[in-house]
């Protein structure tokens, strides 16, 4: 099972989100891979990139035949939408992807920004659902905003058909009292209070999709 991570913006906690994820699917007992297939704003070396491939060899010692190259297929200097920052090079992605799916049960792959952050002039980062034949896993920052970010994306899947699960990520607990009163109509999942039940819902999605093979 592939899950493509994304969210509502740069910066909302998608590398974060990721991380917990790969260490709670982990110690449930599944091989986890990591991929990021275009890092930008790289100097030296990939930093959100480099921190899932360390997490996931912990987990995953099969991963240490992987470079990071193969985790981060595209890096780029300029910290930029990757339709700016330079040419994406898919064929490179498709190639790195195959060396690691073999590797693990369930693959997460973090986008860049959001959905809707242009790869190249007829791809868009929402493009990869179909690229990686991936779920949609959007993590929304908590930072004031957020109401109107989440009812836009929201409005954009739903009438897309995309199947999607969604969680919010809290930077502060400013959130409880300037946009919960509002969200809890939605019964939102927390990244800091629901990981348990967020990868259980993860989980039995796979054993469908795993069942639904045979």
């Amino acid at each position: 099972m592939n899950i493509f991570i994304s969210a509502n913006n740069t910066d909302c906690g998608k590398t974060y989100t990721t991380l917990k994820l790969i260490e709670t699917i982990s110690k449930k007992g599944y091989k986890v891979g990591v991929m990021k297939p275009i890092e930008t704003g790289v100097k030296d070396i990939p930093i959100d990139g480099k921190k899932l491939f360390e997490e996931a060899v912990k987990f995953n010692p099969d991963l240490k035949k992987l470079s990071l190259e193969d985790i981060i297929p595209v890096q780029l200097p300029l910290p930029a939408s990757p339709i700016v920052a330079g040419k994406i090079d898919f064929e490179k992605i498709k190639k790195a992807y195959f060396k690691i799916k073999n590797l693990c049960d369930i693959l997460l792959i973090e986008g860049a920004g959001g959905i809707l952050v242009p790869v190249s002039d007829n791809f868009y980062m929402i493009d990869f659902l179909k690229f990686f034949d991936a779920k949609l896993f959007m993590v929304f920052s908590s930072k004031l905003g957020m109401i109107n970010d989440f009812l836009l994306n929201k409005s954009f899947l739903e009438n897309k058909n995309i199947n999607y699960m969604w969680v919010i990520n809290v930077f502060d607990d400013s959130y409880y009292t300037i946009s919960h009163p509002f969200m809890k109509r939605f019964n939102p999942l927390i990244i800091q209070k629901d990981l348990e039940i967020i990868t259980d819902k993860l989980l039995k999605e796979y054993h469908g999709r795993k069942q639904n093979r045979t």
